[in-house]
């Protein structure tokens, strides 16, 4: 018999959603809670073990559910991994978009983007350490969705250039300045600091001035001195 065509739909809120046979229905809410609870643990064990260490075990312990109930929505570790990375960088992407769209000059683009990007970071709290601790290994999820952003940050660049009339920047210097603002930014979050206050301000000029080597134009690079006094970089 053919596959009713429906049958992987999701049903709006307050419906039925269909189960398997000899299982209880769930409506769309309980069956949405339920998967968050999965994701959520998920990211609790990929916090604490990493990729290799995350197991379907480890995680309906987590959730306090069964395996079989794991199954019903899930296939595999991976799958229920790949949802949460791909909700964890959606909201980063969003959330540097927006800053720097509403940002007017070029380096004020730079300063919200950073910004976003330490508010996506504390934000994502415990699962920090395992991201950055993964992002260079190809075996990891966490490899793969960190080049994602990447590919959509040069476009976001791309775009703050054209907006104010300058042409395409080449990707290696992004790179080179997304790379050199994820070492910063994770050694800041991850670091234990006695003074946060000092230690963000020490980890905002260094990115600034790699903004100013990397992403910055001849524009830029002549008023390099000018740019540092405005920005409270201590060129000495």
């Amino acid at each position: 018999m053919p596959r009713n065509p429906r049958a992987s739909v999701p049903e709006p809120p307050g419906t039925r959603a269909r189960g398997r046979v000899g299982r209880p229905p769930k409506t769309y809410v309980e069956t949405e809670e339920l998967r968050g609870r999965i994701k959520a643990a998920a990211a609790k064990v990929f916090a604490e073990r990493g990729y290799h260490g995350l197991a379907v075990e480890a995680i309906v312990q987590e959730a306090s559910l069964s395996r079989p109930t794991f199954y019903r929505y899930f296939a595999n570790v991976d799958e229920v991994l790949n949802q949460v990375f791909t909700e964890v960088h959606a909201r980063l992407v969003h959330e540097v978009r927006t800053a720097v769209g509403a940002a007017s000059d070029p380096m004020g683009k730079v300063e919200a983007g950073l910004l976003a990007w330490r508010g996506w970071c504390e934000w994502v709290g415990p699962m920090l350490g395992s991201i950055y601790a993964e992002m260079h290994n190809a075996t990891s999820p966490a490899y793969h969705h960190r080049n994602s952003v990447i590919a959509l940050i040069v476009a976001e660049v791309d775009a703050a250039y054209a907006q104010i009339g300058r042409g395409k920047i080449s990707r290696l210097l992004v790179e080179t300045f997304v790379v050199g603002v994820e070492h910063l930014g994770y050694q800041y979050h991850l670091g234990s600091h006695a003074d946060k206050a000092q230690a963000w301000a020490d980890t905002r000029k260094a990115m600034l001035r790699l903004a100013i080597g990397m992403l910055g134009a001849r524009p830029e690079w002549q008023a390099a001195v000018l740019l540092a006094d405005q920005l409270g970089i201590d060129l000495d």
